[in-house]
């Protein structure tokens, strides 16, 4: 929170502009599943957003918006991705290198594990999707979830601790 104050962004405002950014033309009702987060939430969430200027909406149909990143918002994504090391950082500090790998095993056996038990699963194949046959924007939307990175994934193929505080609060947020 405190690397985020000066830009008056909550984490719960970077989480859904990530999910924004991973799925571009994604509505507010997936992008709530998405966060784990209320219909009401995600409704302010979204509002919030556009009123600064880094998400817009675009009409999609007679009931949906489809939301999309603007300048700003990207160059706001990448200056909270700048400090994400650092947080990490601070986060795990206290550990030694060894007790990093542990406890980012620990990490990711818990999220496996407790999955299904998320409001916000990890798996593309878990994404929300609307009733009946994914049209085929939908299933193009599907394919591009598949890449989306799993931080605890990525510390495990040896990409960094980077993932250690994303993936604990997922772990958390799979156990709760």
């Amino acid at each position: 929170m405190d690397a985020a104050k000066n830009y008056d962004l909550t984490h719960v405002q970077f989480a859904a502009l990530m999910a924004i950014d991973h799925f571009p033309d994604i509505d507010q009702t997936r992008v709530g599943k998405i966060v784990a987060l209320d219909r009401q939430t995600i409704s302010i969430v979204v509002k919030r957003l556009s009123e600064k200027g880094l998400i817009e909406r675009r009409q999609k149909d007679k009931r949906t918006n489809a939301l999309h990143i603007t300048g700003a918002g990207r160059a706001l994504i990448d200056v909270m991705q700048a400090r994400i090391q650092d947080i990490d950082d601070t986060i795990l500090g206290p550990l030694t290198d060894a007790e990093k790998e542990v406890f980012m095993a620990l990490l990711r056996k818990l999220v496996d594990h407790n999955n299904n038990l998320s409001r916000a699963p990890c798996c593309a194949e878990e994404q929300p999707q609307r009733g009946g046959e994914a049209s085929e924007g939908e299933q193009e939307q599907a394919q591009r979830a598949a890449p989306m990175p799993n931080r605890a994934a990525a510390a495990s193929q040896g990409k960094g601790k980077k993932a250690a505080a994303p993936a604990a609060r997922r772990s958390r947020q799979a156990v709760a």
